[in-house]
């Protein structure tokens, strides 16, 4: 089996790392400027508050950075305890708001989580990782040779440990010599004093040493011996990457390799389309069968479906073939995505035994390849595996995709009627104050247009009932979910006052005198402000006689409306019945939700009068 590394930073915005086995992924990291590594970093840190039902205090470690110490993250040998008793005994007793402290970062911040930092120490090298504070040593869990594991511990004991410092044989220093060994922990040990003196000089709360950048780090954690090349497509990043492999493992110095072809690297090897499944839902498998991979705040959720697997033969042998081909691509798919945290597995029903035990022997195999520390179960009596696995880092889906604004990541938004009608009620309880005499409804066109279109009776009724005036607008900006309400404070009316006769007819008796001589009470005219509002005028003789004369065929001409009504004709030539409602409005436009029958008749009156004036003056 081949393995390749491929390094692309060509865009200083991102950097991708990917390591191929016979030209499939198998390994992929990203870093982009807007989300940095904290991880391994290491702060002088300010206690700020201690929480004693948590067990847990949270720390300020930069100016705009928290992090979150549990009580078995507090190493004591470097924090000594504050108070006689037992070793351990409550957070309180050792930490103290104020108190300063240097801590390292040992977990990435999570769906709004600070990262949780701790006193206890790691500095991986190349072969071995250096704890301080810590004074046993030991071999990675992940070499189960046991004749290695022996050649290993014999190393161990025989180099140079400073007291009060632990290391750890890491999977890499797997056939590597004592010299080699003992050359990567002096590395370490002057690294380590490198980060006391840069912690002195530093203040509280500020980042006293940065991890090393991802293809650093990519170089360090994965170039084992199997790797054939390293292509790198940056001059720049090709000389640091090779003069850190000839300080760190000057064998493998000659694998790398600088790309300089006009096409990108990752298109050259066909890798675009592998990195873009990893962000599918949906992953297909070899036999026609699928995985499906639901994330949740508390777990993930991956199925297993036979889809369009093919059915030759015994049913249970071809669930028994599909469920191993999902165990490998979960394995895979965990790796990828860093999935960590809690991963139920639903495996296709298996009814024999045997076939149940294949399964979990088959993921056991598919994860010892992972970095990840991870507890796998077997498989339940309702066909569920459970897996814990440790989240080294961030999901990479957060470095190239965000929330969705307009369903908040649910995957679901509300339909139009859903959306029109919680629009309503709002609008309903809004026009419930008083001194309201307009709203203004801004909502999403299609919905806007649902809302005018379906419920303007609705709307008609509710200004009769508030005695206030509606407009519905559309701004295509807004999201369907979303609505923007404006009220405006209702005016006081003006009044506008009966015309006085002329002083010629001030001896003759008016309609407002009764007969024994006293006069009636005045009734003041009010009416709303409007622009069509013609000006009031000084009224002229013919005006005042057209007055008297309207006075006195009032009642005429409610008897011919009346009629009018019954017969199906208003007298505004308007074709239409009344209370009928249009089904089809435009919103690209401002739209006010009234039907427009006051205008109307206002003007229908007008006109009425500006007749019997003129008629009144022929005659004179």
């Amino acid at each position: 089996m081949s393995k390749t590394m491929l390094v692309n930073v060509t865009h200083v915005e991102e950097t991708r790392v990917a390591v191929l086995e016979d030209g499939v992924l198998a390994a992929y990291e990203i870093e982009t400027l807007n989300r940095t590594n904290l991880k391994g970093n290491i702060y002088n840190a300010v206690v700020e508050s201690v929480h004693a039902s948590l067990e847990a205090a949270f720390l300020r470690i930069g100016p705009e950075l928290k992090g979150f110490l549990p009580l078995d993250q507090i190493n004591f040998r470097l924090l000594p305890k504050q108070v006689e008793g037992r070793k351990h005994g409550q957070i309180g007793q050792h930490l103290k708001p104020g108190q300063k402290l240097m801590v390292q970062v040992v977990r990435e911040p999570f769906a709004g989580k600070p990262p949780t930092v701790s006193t206890y120490f790691s500095l991986p090298g190349r072969f071995l990782v250096l704890m301080p504070g810590v004074d046993s040593s030991g071999v990675s869990r992940k070499i189960e040779d046991d004749k290695q594991r022996d050649r290993l511990k014999k190393i161990i004991g025989e180099l140079k440990v400073p007291d009060g410092f632990g290391v750890i044989v890491r999977t890499a220093g797997i056939g590597q010599t004592k010299a080699e060994l003992q050359r990567d922990l002096r590395y370490l040990l002057r690294l380590w004093e490198s980060i006391q003196r840069s912690s002195q000089a530093h203040e509280f709360p500020s980042r006293v040493y940065e991890e090393a950048n991802l293809v650093i780090r990519t170089i360090r954690d994965h170039l084992t011996p199997d790797i054939m090349e390293v292509v790198v497509d940056s001059k720049e990043t090709f000389d640091s990457a090779q003069a850190f492999a000839r300080d760190v493992m000057p064998k493998q110095a000659k694998t790398f390799k600088l790309y300089t072809g006009d096409r990108p690297l990752f298109n050259k090897f066909n890798l675009e389309e592998q990195i873009e499944r990893i962000y599918k839902r949906r992953v297909p498998l070899p036999s026609g069968g699928e995985i499906v991979i639901d994330g949740t705040e508390a777990l993930t959720a991956i199925d297993v479906n036979s889809a369009r697997s093919k059915r030759q033969g015994d049913l249970e042998d071809v669930v028994a073939k599909t469920n191993v081909e999902a165990v490998e691509e979960i394995a895979r798919q965990l790796r990828l995505r860093d999935l960590g945290g809690l991963i139920v597995v639903d495996f296709i029903d298996m009814t024999v035994a045997r076939n149940k035990k294949r399964v979990e022997k088959a993921m056991r195999d598919a994860m010892k390849g992972d970095r990840a520390r991870h507890d796998i179960t077997t498989i339940s009596k309702l066909g569920l595996m459970e897996i814990a696995r440790q989240r080294i880092r961030s999901a990479k889906m957060a470095a190239s995709y965000n929330t969705c604004p307009t369903c908040d990541g649910h995957g679901l938004i509300k339909n139009v009627e859903a959306a029109g009608l919680a629009a309503l009620r709002r609008l309903q309880t809004r026009s419930t104050k008083s001194d309201i005499g307009r709203i203004r409804l801004t909502l999403a066109p299609d919905v806007a247009g649902w809302l005018l279109n379906h419920k303007r009776a609705e709307i008609l009724n509710l200004e009769r009932q508030r005695q206030a005036h509606v407009e519905i607008a559309s701004n295509a900006a807004l999201l369907r979910h979303e609505s923007h309400y404006e009220t405006f404070v209702r005016e006081e009316p003006a009044e506008t006052p009966v015309p006085e006769p002329p002083a010629e007819a001030a001896d003759k008796p008016s309609s407002d005198e009764k007969p024994d001589g006293r006069r009636r009470a005045t009734t003041k005219i009010t009416k709303k402000k409007s622009r069509e509002e013609p000006s009031v005028e000084e009224p002229t003789e013919e005006a005042t006689a057209a007055i008297e004369t309207e006075a006195s065929e009032a009642p005429r001409r409610r008897r011919r409306r009346r009629r009018r009504k019954r017969s199906g004709d208003d007298g505004s030539g308007d074709s239409a019945k009344p209370g009928t409602v249009p089904t089809n409005v435009r919103v690209d436009e401002l739209m006010p939700a009234a039907s427009g029958t006051a205008q109307r008749a206002e003007q229908r009156r007008t006109r009425r009068k500006s007749g019997r004036r003129g008629g009144g003056r022929s005659r004179a």
